[in-house]
């Protein structure tokens, strides 16, 4: 099964989206699983649940017919047409009127809500839970989540989703979806991958699951044990409109890279083992042949503070909220790496 959310608000739109595949409702390995968004001519972004053999053959058809695009109206009957015969479900995005349209049974779905989706409807009602509020974080009791986008526009509605659905994918009671959040982003005209680094940091020290952050709390953030290295990125080429991406697990220095196989539009996994940090990039362009100026952003909780806890004296003057020590293991935008 599939989740795909994506969200238009005012001029900016963004999608996220799973990388599980499952066969005959068994999980396949995380290593085994495909982008489910596909990025084509146009300013469009086309994702899809159900087949992805089905949909790379329509993503195809379209490249072949419309290499330049078509009008809103065009698209949407392709894909209404696409749908009909092969049963997939389409979210389409479009970045220059940042405006979304649902497809199923080969019909439009019209709805004037900001937020749309396709996949499994369980799943989705329980991404509607963790965006309300509705329910507590997996990790609650146990760690908080930080999660820093690089390079988002103003008002991107990417953060809000990621951070919705990195709680679905972690939730043990969802089966339907799994592997990694896939978020795309408009740029104006386009589409890109979001650039984000995902990380963990302890739950402040004699706090209950309730706990609830306020943003006049002061709070010195820390990691220590299995928070203090967990970190998940998502990098982007630097290029428009460009089908390929790569997530990166800190802890296990595995690099995942989602690449398409000759002509076909869907990107499948390939992963890589022992990549540290600031070889990511190098094997990025090993493994394409090519330089695409990969945006990357690796960090996680500094080693130097192993506890979160609120300040015995509390700073009355001056930047005086809640404090996060991060580590930064690789950072292109700055053009800088260490260990």
């Amino acid at each position: 099964m599939t989740l795909v959310v994506g969200r238009a608000s005012g001029r900016r739109v963004a999608v996220v989206s799973d990388t599980q595949i499952t066969e005959h409702n068994v999980r396949l390995p995380i290593q085994l699983g495909v982008l489910k968004t596909c990025m084509l001519p146009g300013g469009i972004c086309v994702s899809f649940s159900n087949s992805p053999e089905l949909a790379g053959a329509d993503f195809t058809r379209f490249y072949l017919n419309y290499p330049n695009g078509i009008g809103f109206d065009g698209v949407v009957s392709f894909f209404e047409q696409a749908s009909a015969q092969s049963g997939n479900e389409y979210l389409i995005a479009f970045a220059k009127t940042a405006k979304l349209v649902k497809i199923v049974d080969g019909k439009r779905v019209r709805s004037i809500a900001q937020t749309q989706w396709i996949g499994d409807q369980n799943a989705y009602e329980r991404f509607r839970e963790y965006d309300s509020k509705k329910r507590r974080s997996v990790t609650a009791g146990r760690a908080v989540s930080t999660v820093l986008f690089a390079d988002e526009i103003s008002l991107s509605p990417a953060s809000d989703l990621y951070s919705t659905m990195r709680q679905v994918l972690a939730d043990p009671q969802i089966t339907t979806v799994g592997g990694f959040a896939y978020v795309l982003s408009d740029r104006v005209e386009a589409f890109r991958q979001s650039v984000y680094c995902d990380m963990l940091f302890d739950w402040p020290e004699n706090c209950s699951e309730d706990f609830v952050l306020q943003l006049e709390d002061q709070i010195d953030f820390g990691a220590s044990g299995e928070n203090l290295n967990y970190a998940v990125a998502q990098f982007s080429p630097s290029y428009i409109n460009f089908n390929a991406s790569a997530f990166y697990w800190l802890s296990g220095k595995k690099l995942f890279i989602f690449s398409c196989k000759g002509k076909e539009p869907v990107c499948n996994c390939s992963v890589i083992n022992n990549v540290k940090p600031t070889e990511v990039r190098k094997t990025l362009d090993e493994f394409f042949g090519y330089d695409f100026g990969w945006l990357i952003s690796i960090m996680s909780a500094s080693a130097d503070a192993t506890k979160t806890s609120f300040r015995t004296e509390p700073i009355l003057t001056g930047p005086n909220g809640s404090k996060l020590t991060m580590f930064v293991h690789a950072d292109t935008y700055l053009n800088y790496a260490s260990e």
